[in-house]
């Protein structure tokens, strides 16, 4: 049997189990033509679709990983596999835009040029605009050859319900803390501030390791302790807008996000405020319109945001 080297991309130790379970759909011939890797980010769906699009693509079929080494692993090493179609946000651009998609349509109604598999990654799935939505499903509905496609969502309810309903869903969630740490233990030298790490990214150890090799880490304990100031009054919501605004608009509604969610466990007078949740729903439904590409007055949007967020905790 030929040796594996890994050079490509292994899915991660606490996606194990749908890795199992994703090989035996391809021995048995039982792969769906469109796969969607559902879950919060940083949680390493993108590794996995890599390491799924690499093992389809590999010209070894008797390995459960990519073997690294054959003509096609040689290809994806290089960067330069003529059946790998990525798609991604573009530069400059807020969505995937319908040209986008055309392109994917027009190269995988053709023939695989490696002789095996073609395959798609969208990678974020909920970034696709109306439009490109709307191209995507022909290629959904009428699956072309041994095409695959598989999608990437960290909000799958931002996608439409007949594209979700196109899919073979496969949802991951984050791994257990003792899973997480070790894994962070071996991907760091200063071990530090790992808990921290955790407890602010919700689990994610992906986001949690971007936290401690960036300023992420620091500069979400920042805005949190901006947020917090807000809620028991200590700083008002115009002064705390001012600060937010100069942070990136995604990331720090994420932020906010989580640090909601992680208040509501711990103090039980939230859980009591019903007006807590219809907060978060709005929260959220920003995030939506930012991710979708949507222009907002980022000053605005924190001033009127802030301003709800200091009167909800006090409406009781």
């Amino acid at each position: 049997m030929t040796e594996i080297t890994n050079t490509l991309s292994l899915p991660l130790p606490w996606q194990e189990s749908i890795w199992s379970e994703l090989t035996q759909y391809i021995y048995t011939d039982r792969l769906p033509h469109a796969i969607l890797l559902s879950g919060p980010s940083g949680i390493g769906k993108g590794r996995l679709a890599i390491a799924l699009a690499e093992r389809l693509l590999c010209g070894s079929e008797s390995h459960d990983y990519a073997c690294g080494i054959c003509k096609s692993c040689t290809l994806l090493n290089a960067g330069s596999h003529p059946d790998l179609f990525p798609i991604s946000i573009p530069e400059k651009s807020k969505n995937i835009s319908i040209d986008e998609i055309r392109k994917l349509s027009s190269v995988i109604s053709k023939t695989a040029q490696q002789g095996g598999r073609k395959v798609a990654i969208i990678n974020p799935a909920e970034a696709l605009n109306i439009n490109a939505s709307n191209a995507l499903l022909k290629s959904l509905e009428e699956p072309q050859g041994k095409t695959v496609l598989i999608l990437v969502a960290h909000r799958p309810t931002l996608l439409s319900a007949t594209i979700r309903s196109r899919c073979q869903i496969i949802q991951l969630t984050p791994p257990s803390c003792e899973l997480a740490t070790s894994w962070l233990n071996s991907m760091v030298t200063d071990q530090t501030n790992i808990d921290k790490a955790l407890e602010i990214s919700d689990g994610r150890p992906l986001l949690a390791l971007d936290y401690l090799r960036s300023d992420s880490l620091r500069d979400q304990q920042y805005f949190e302790e901006v947020v917090s100031a807000v809620r028991t009054g200590d700083l008002s919501f115009i002064e705390a807008a001012q600060q937010c605004a100069k942070l990136d608009i995604g990331p720090a509604l994420e932020w906010f996000i989580s640090y909601l969610h992680r208040s509501v466990i711990k103090d039980k007078r939230m859980r009591s405020n019903q007006n807590i949740y219809l907060f978060l729903d709005r929260l959220n439904y920003m995030y939506s319109l930012i991710v979708s590409g949507s222009n907002v007055n980022q000053l605005l949007m924190w001033e009127e945001l802030l301003m709800s967020w200091r009167q909800t905790y006090f409406s009781k």
